[in-house]
């Protein structure tokens, strides 16, 4: 059996949790146009055809400005170093930024396989397509200082074109060894986990731009009924302004928030959700180490 790690790495919003969804098949990270909308390092696994590709999820690239901003650079750092292979995202919509270019170049100068995947090509015409594979034409070819980019993949996670090429080729780098994880299993995060990220995921699409990378979500109580499942949850925003925003006039903001965490929460349980959120005020609370463990981002120091 083949089997190992690969490490989905890149800037902001390029598409990495998009196409992390879409190789593995289900919905292991949470979407939006917001940038830095993933903060930990989440595991995508497949298994089939005796390979179990087990993908890594990553923040985007960025300089920290917080304790949590520092523990996304550590989820970045763990993956850039524990993997058999890397896939570096690039956004077809925007122009190739020299800073991706050294990224790329930094890893190529390491012992791990590394492939560069163009995302968002549904959204562009070849004529957008091709200056960006002439600009990356010159790491195709190995030099004394790095090796060659294995192969560059113009892919589109919302419409799956070139995915399962790109699988078949980060497959193909991997070496002999075990399953790690169980053949039925996609991802190594808890119920409890996928619960916040969903009702994250949920603020992210119905809030302002100043207010989501202040929110954070801690489940408080999950209990299953006979019927139903009851779970309580706390949205966590920094300042008090931006409290009334979440909830919005009459609660109505807060409801639309509720309502389609509710259905997102159904479909990952398999069974009927009461689901009862509260908003709460916790003063820079991305600073707070002991708030952030709370919330289920484990700081190394």
């Amino acid at each position: 059996m083949k089997s190992g790690f690969i490490g989905i790495l890149g800037r902001p919003n390029v598409g990495k949790s998009s196409l992390t969804n879409a190789l593995v098949g289900e919905k292991v990270s949470i979407v939006s146009p917001k940038a830095q909308t993933t903060r930990d390092s989440i595991l995508g696994i497949v298994t089939e055809n005796d390979c179990q590709m087990i993908f890594v999820d990553t923040p985007g690239v960025h300089k920290p400005k917080s304790r949590l901003g520092e523990y996304m650079e550590q989820c970045i750092e763990g993956a850039q170093r524990d993997v058999d292979v890397i896939a570096v995202v690039l956004d077809a919509t925007r122009k190739i930024h020299d800073s991706e270019l050294e990224f790329i170049e930094k890893h190529l100068k390491k012992k791990i396989p590394v492939y560069v995947v163009i995302n968002k090509t549904d959204l562009v015409s070849y004529d957008t397509v091709y200056p960006m594979l002439s600009k990356l034409a010159y790491l195709t070819n190995e030099t004394k200082d790095r090796h060659a980019i294995k192969e560059i993949v113009p892919a589109s996670a919302r419409t799956g074109e070139n995915v399962e090429l790109l699988k078949r080729c980060l497959a193909s780098e991997l070496p002999e060894g075990p399953a790690y994880y169980p053949e039925d299993e996609y991802t190594d995060k808890s119920e409890r986990y996928m619960i916040c990220e969903i009702i994250r995921e949920k603020a992210l699409l119905f809030l302002q731009d100043e207010v989501p990378h202040g929110i954070g979500v801690a489940v408080q109580k999950v209990e299953e009924g006979n019927k139903l499942t009851n779970i309580e949850a706390d949205i966590v925003c920094e300042k008090k302004s931006h409290k009334s925003i979440v909830i919005g006039e009459g609660g109505q903001k807060l409801k639309r928030i509720g309502e389609s965490a509710r259905t997102d929460i159904e479909k990952l349980l398999g069974r009927k959700v009461y689901l009862k959120l509260f908003v709460k005020v916790r003063d820079d609370w991305r600073n707070r180490k002991s708030f952030l463990s709370d919330i289920g981002y484990k700081l190394k120091k």
